[in-house]
């Protein structure tokens, strides 16, 4: 769920954004937190609202930042993990079972060549596998690392009262 709206955020956000920044960071934060928190300012105060638009206090929003978006985070990454290896522990053996024909030197001219054309079709089957599993490793790594990335952003009460800030900010000169 949450790599899927970083992505699809990191897709459709047009703005160049350096997260090392904290107005940049704040921004991209606000936005991946849409689909459960909004954010406007009324009477120069930060509102908070929950996605059935209830209004939140900063406390509530804090303790669901820390422990429910870490909790879904965690097992997201977990899934993840445990996906890739599950296609890990079935290509492995996969590849294990592809016989590599022997050579003999009595062999005919004939057995020869097919052995070797079987030896060429099987090395291609076992580099393709092989691939397949680090290019599944490589996207595993990258949306790993991406979610734990934002479940690093803002890990304490100082910091998301700073975000709270950085989004009034925003608000008031978007």
């Amino acid at each position: 769920m949450w790599y899927k709206i970083i992505s699809e955020f990191q897709k459709s956000n047009e703005t160049t954004l350096d997260l090392k920044i904290e107005l940049h960071l704040a921004f991209y934060v606000m936005n991946l937190l849409k689909t459960n928190y909004t954010f406007s300012i009324h009477d120069q105060k930060i509102i908070i609202k929950d996605k059935s638009d209830k209004e939140v206090d900063k406390q509530t929003f804090f303790y669901w930042y820390s422990f429910t978006r870490f909790q879904e985070l965690i097992m997201e990454e977990e899934t993840i993990f445990k996906e890739f290896n599950i296609l890990r522990d079935k290509v492995l053996p996969a590849i294990e079972k592809i016989k590599i024909p022997e050579l003999k030197d009595t062999d005919d001219e004939q057995t020869k060549k097919k052995k070797i054309d079987k030896i060429t079709s099987n090395n291609e089957k076992i580099t393709k596998l092989q691939d397949h599993v680090k290019s599944e490793a490589d996207n595993s790594n990258h949306k790993i690392n991406t979610l734990r990335n934002f479940r690093s952003m803002y890990p304490s009460i100082d910091s998301l009262e700073r975000f709270l800030k950085n989004i009034q900010i925003i608000m008031e000169n978007a």
